[in-house]
């Protein structure tokens, strides 16, 4: 009797063993699912956020939709995601300055597709963030077929599809063409510029690029510059004044202040940093 009752614990011990072994095994075996579960919810909740945060920026003239704004984010996202240099742009850096489809006043446009697909090859081997912007610049000219004219341009402040349609740009309309051939790159890129020179000569637009956790002036449609440019010594003048016509400002829409426009003074809208100081000579 005493071996029966002792056969019989014996019994059910080993079946409990082995219950235990197949509930953790299909534990086990879920687990995959449910990771890949949560990370297309929090790929989901991200998305979200993106065109959120679009939607928000959105200026008066834009009659956008979220599935148009939804697009643009997703292929942002996957160009920055992608790059060489990712690591070194924060999600905050990613928001502000490849993120969005605008700079200026330009008018809204789908170009991310379009313009991905024309400037296939250019800047695919660069193992540096200056090396692809030089590229970049160059196939303004060479790719594009876009060349600089102050009067053959319809408006100052083209978006890049009416720029690459028309083939002349002024300043201003090559920096947001560059700006944006960069952000199809994952580089953090924006619009740069001064409402009026200290001698009162004109005003001008560049771009700054984001490269070895420093922002970089590039001089748009000229392959060669890259913290050297033309106007640097008329740069330079900007830090002593007080004016906010002769400061420099970088386009950023969480900025503190906004980008007086030269074309259009009656806007304030378009959120940006002064850096004025940058550009001071030693």
């Amino acid at each position: 009797m005493t071996q029966t009752v002792g056969r019989s614990i014996l019994v059910l011990a080993i079946a409990a063993v082995m219950a235990s072994c197949h509930s953790s095994t299909a534990v086990l075996r879920s687990e995959p699912h449910e990771r890949s579960q949560t990370q297309a919810d929090r790929a989901d909740a991200t998305a979200q956020a993106d065109v959120d945060l679009l939607v928000s920026r959105l200026r008066p003239e834009d009659d956008v939709d979220r599935e148009r704004l939804a697009h643009h984010a997703q292929v942002m996202r996957r160009a920055w995601q992608t790059s060489s240099w990712s690591q070194d742009i924060s999600e905050a850096l990613w928001q502000d300055a490849i993120l969005p489809p605008t700079n200026v006043s330009e008018q809204f446009e789908d170009w991310c597709d379009l313009l991905m697909e024309r400037l296939d090859g250019v800047a695919a081997d660069a193992v540096t963030v200056e090396a692809a912007v030089r590229q970049l610049n160059a196939a303004i000219g060479e790719t594009l077929a876009v060349h600089y004219h102050p009067t053959k341009r319809r408006a100052p402040d083209q978006g890049p599809l009416e720029t690459m349609e028309l083939g002349w740009s002024s300043c201003t309309g090559l920096s947001i063409l560059l700006v944006d051939a960069c952000r199809t790159r994952g580089i953090a890129a924006r619009v740069a510029g001064t409402p009026l020179w200290v001698n009162e000569s004109g005003n001008h637009t560049w771009v700054e690029v984001w490269a070895d956790g420093a922002w970089h002036h590039v001089e748009a449609a000229d392959p060669n510059s890259w913290d050297a440019a033309w106007f640097d010594a008329a740069a330079a003048q900007a830090a002593d004044e007080i004016d906010p016509l002769h400061r420099i400002y970088a386009v950023s829409p969480s900025g503190p202040t906004f980008f007086p426009l030269a074309w259009a003074p009656e806007r304030d809208d378009i959120r940006a940093v002064d850096v004025s100081e940058r550009y001071a000579r030693d």
